[in-house]
């Protein structure tokens, strides 16, 4: 089964690499086939598919729902992705707390733009106690491995210049 969810994501990614209109709706039909199969990447690009609108209306739902699926078999940009709609309430209950959970989970693996989110989080205290310290030192981190917001950021002030989203 994974070989063959292997190859369906294959083929849909050689077909997205030469992207025509025409090609969308084989595209996205390959990767829903191997979505079907669990296939990590396959979960993953759709999700994104979705979120943009890409060969379907936008449905920030199902997106949310295929990233969690990605993120549980191991996909970490999936577990970011999911971690900005739990941040901003796209396709998900808005949840600061669950949000700064799954950066700093993406951050422990390595994952440079969650490295400076967590401390983004950390100065504004999204989901966490401020923190100012420790977001600086998480800057500092981001911007050794070139995250080039950090990088303006520490040009200007060293504090975030992204505000957290406004509360309702």
């Amino acid at each position: 089964m994974r070989e063959a969810a292997d190859g369906l994501y294959q083929r849909a990614q050689r077909l997205a690499t030469t992207y025509r209109e025409r090609n969308a709706a084989r595209i996205l039909a390959l990767l829903e086939e191997a979505a079907d199969y669990d296939h990590p990447g396959a979960l993953f690009e759709l999700g994104s598919w979705r979120h943009h609108g890409i060969g379907a209306e936008r449905d920030d739902a199902r997106a949310a729902q295929l990233w969690e699926r990605a993120s549980a078999a191991g996909h970490i940009e999936a577990r970011f992705a999911l971690a900005i709609a739990y941040e901003r309430g796209g396709g998900v209950a808005s949840d600061p707390d669950r949000a700064y959970a799954l950066y700093d989970s993406c951050a422990r693996a390595g994952f440079v733009e969650a490295i400076y989110e967590v401390g983004r989080c950390r100065y504004y205290g999204i989901g966490t106690p401020v923190d100012r310290e420790a977001a600086l030192a998480d800057f500092t981190v981001a911007r050794a491995y070139g995250h080039a917001e950090a990088n303006c950021d520490a040009a200007e002030s060293d504090g975030p210049r992204r505000m957290p989203p406004r509360r309702p």
